[in-house]
Order: C-alpha cells, then sequence, then structure tokens
C-alpha cells in the first residue's frame, strides 16, 4: 500500500508499507535536482538514507522524520556527489559511509561545497561533514530487520554504497537508478554502469528506491538502460555543451532534472569549459 502526498510540503513524500516495516522517500523539487532521501521506520527507530542537497529541503526531511516520533539512528551518506552530501549538516545524528566514500568526502567535501554555496548561496551548505563512522559491506541485523550494504563500483561514481532489505526484496539503489530524471554521467563511466544495472536487473528485488525520481520496481532497471544508451549515443556526436543539452532535452522532452544537466557539462566539456573561463577572465581584467 502506497500513499503519495505533497500537500504540505515543497518536496514529495511516497509511503510504502513492507511487513512491519515503513519507507518513507522525500524526493526533492526540481532546483533540489529531485534527489531522494529514503527513511527506513524500524520498530525503535529510523535510519536515513542521503542528506539532500539544498538546507531547505534537508530541514524538511528532518522536520518530517521527528514526527514519526523515533530517533534517527544513522545517516548514511552514499557517496561524495554534493546532492546527497551537503545536507547532512542539518541532522546531527551519527553519520555511516563506505570508507572509500569517507576518504573521497575528506579529500574534496569542502570544496565541492563551496563550489556549490557560491553558485547558490546560503540555500547550499558552505561545508562537507564528515562521516564518522565507516559502513563495511556486510549483512547485519537492526532493530529485527536484515540489512545489506553493498559496494557499488563503477556506476555513477567509482564508489557509492547501496543498501538491500532482502526479507522485503526492496533495493536502495540510489544513483544506480535515476527514474525519469536526467542522470549525472559525468563521469562517463557508460559501459561500467550499463553492466552494474545488468547485474542488479537480475536479483530478485521487487520494489527499487532509485537516486531521483519516484520509486517502482523493475521495471526501472530497462528506463536507465535506455538512458545510458541514448546519451552515450548523444555525447558521441554532440559538438559542445549546448549541443548536447538540446538533444537531451529533445530526446527526453518530460524528463525532470534540467539542473544536473547544467551542472555535468564542465566534466563533460573540461577543455571547452576551461577556455570559456580563461575567455571570461581576460575580458574582466582588460
Amino acid at each position: 500500500m502506497e500513499e503519495v502526498s505533497g500537500d504540505i510540503m515543497l518536496g514529495t513524500l511516497t509511503v510504502s508499507q513492507h511487513g512491519e516495516m515503513r519507507v518513507h522517500t522525500y524526493t526533492a523539487p526540481d532546483d533540489g535536482w529531485c534527489v531522494n532521501t529514503h527513511i527506513l521506520e524500524l520498530t525503535t527507530q529510523l535510519l536515513v538514507v542521503d542528506a539532500q542537497y539544498t538546507l531547505p529541503y534537508a530541514r524538511e526531511v528532518l522536520a518530517y522524520a521527528q514526527t514519526l516520533g523515533k530517533p534517527i539512528s544513522r545517516l548514511y551518506i552514499t557517496h561524495y556527489h554534493p546532492d546527497h552530501l551537503l545536507g547532512a549538516v542539518v541532522f546531527q545524528v551519527p553519520v555511516f559511509a563506505l570508507a572509500e566514500v569517507k576518504a573521497k568526502i575528506e579529500a574534496v567535501g569542502d570544496r565541492v561545497a563551496a563550489e556549490e554555496n557560491e553558485k547558490c548561496g546560503d540555500i547550499i551548505a558552505s561545508r562537507a561533514e564528515r562521516p564518522n563512522q565507516i559502513v563495511h559491506p556486510v549483512e547485519e541485523t537492526i532493530d529485527g530487520t536484515r540489512i545489506e550494504s553493498i559496494r557499488l563500483q563503477h556506476a555513477e561514481t567509482e564508489d557509492a554504497l547501496m543498501i538491500a532489505l532482502p526479507d522485503h526484496e526492496v533495493l536502495i539503489t540510489q544513483d544506480l537508478i535515476y527514474n525519469r530524471v536526467h542522470a549525472f554521467v559525468g563521469e562517463k563511466a557508460f559501459d561500467t554502469w550499463s553492466g552494474a544495472v545488468e547485474k542488479y536487473r537480475k536479483r530478485s528485488y521487487e520494489r527499487i528506491l532509485p537516486g531521483h525520481g519516484a520509486p517502482g520496481g523493475p521495471e526501472l532497471y530497462d528506463g536507465m538502460l535506455h538512458y545510458l544508451s541514448a546519451v552515450r549515443e548523444e555525447f558521441s556526436e554532440a559538438g559542445d555543451g549546448e549541443d548536447l543539452k538540446r538533444r537531451l532535452f529533445a530526446a527526453f522532452p518530460d524528463y525532470e532534472g534540467r539542473l544536473m544537466v547544467d551542472h555535468e557539462m564542465r566534466f563533460l566539456f573540461p577543455t571547452i569549459n576551461s577556455k570559456k573561463r580563461d575567455h571570461n577572465e581576460e575580458k574582466q581584467h582588460r
């Protein structure tokens, strides 16, 4: 049974029941990159997966979690990208991440925060919260619920955390899967990302909780494979970032997350963007 509500929230809330456990998924509006925070409501505690991009949406997630009447015992950060990380400063709870993700955040998190804060202002945190607990890719039982932590490699990014709930046939994929939202392909790992989607499509999970867009079922795998194939082809033919944006918006006219497409251009076309920055700086000094 599922309920979708956005009446009193800026974001959209999806709640689904899985036996004795409920999952609450908060999806940010388009200006928050449609990123998802998932709240696993166990018997006596809450586990929160990812922290939002902007501080207002992170605060909205926290305020909603507080209405559930149970403490947050863990905030998982699945990877170092700003839309999953920067809202963590709001929560003030134990922050869990894979060792590889923790190291990445310690190395570049503050730089990423400063860049996004400079672009967007004070709705973005000016620093990155450091994880203080390590997640190991093992299965454990928390509050009577079996939870499997999975290290995903070379998909959207080099290292990321997925969380499976095997007794409930639920897989929290985060950015392995986007649902009708433009994906960040800045690391250009099209082959290995598609391979990972194929791998998990063969598993028996019936409920897929993506990193962006509405939760769904195994049909989300096919949608992601189609998107990656199409974007790879359009990227190979595009002359520059503006050309690629036009192509993507034409190919997926009803997809949300257009700000994600803007964000990834400097990674997909670094030489062109570097020349533009140099040109603009030269003009400023004339």
